[in-house]
């Protein structure tokens, strides 16, 4: 099973951040495995400070909109579900306030279909899954180049 966290991040911050998405996984990394009481609100605002609330009305709807046609598709309040019909590809997408969970079993179809949607809504999310030690942008942000 892999789980993936998304955080919506905001847009000066991920302009800034692009490349270089190691930081902020460390940041998120350090937050999850603080001990003290004290260096856990230290970073809980850094990582307030640099993301946004996900706008979740918006997302379930997208999410909702594109998945009804599906017969294996399934909502029951914050969690979308999506499912194979051999049983043997899940996923579920649970929606709250300041960032998104997407658990999931079997091969990387049901994550390319909600990253996809995700993708397609928001520029700006970065998905990183703890357990591999991974990151990366849904969507990467084309830099400019700047002449001087």
């Amino acid at each position: 099973m892999k789980v993936y966290h998304l955080y919506l991040i905001r847009d000066d911050i991920a302009k800034s951040y692009f490349g270089r998405e190691h930081l902020l996984f460390d940041l998120f990394v350090r937050f999850t495995r603080a001990r003290s009481l004290s260096a856990k609100k230290m970073l809980y605002k850094q990582i307030q400070y640099i993301t946004k609330p996900l706008p979740q009305l918006k997302l379930h709807h997208r999410v909702e909109q594109s998945l009804l046609s599906s017969h294996l598709y399934k909502r029951a309040v914050n969690v979308h579900t999506l499912s194979s019909a051999s049983g043997d590809v899940c996923g579920t997408l649970t929606i709250k306030p300041q960032y998104a969970i997407l658990e999931s079993v079997g091969n990387l179809e049901v994550e390319m279909i909600f990253f996809e949607i995700l993708r397609k809504n928001e520029m700006t999310f970065l998905a990183m899954e703890y357990t591999a030690e991974q990151c990366g942008w849904l969507n990467p942000i084309k830099q400019e180049r700047k002449y001087v």
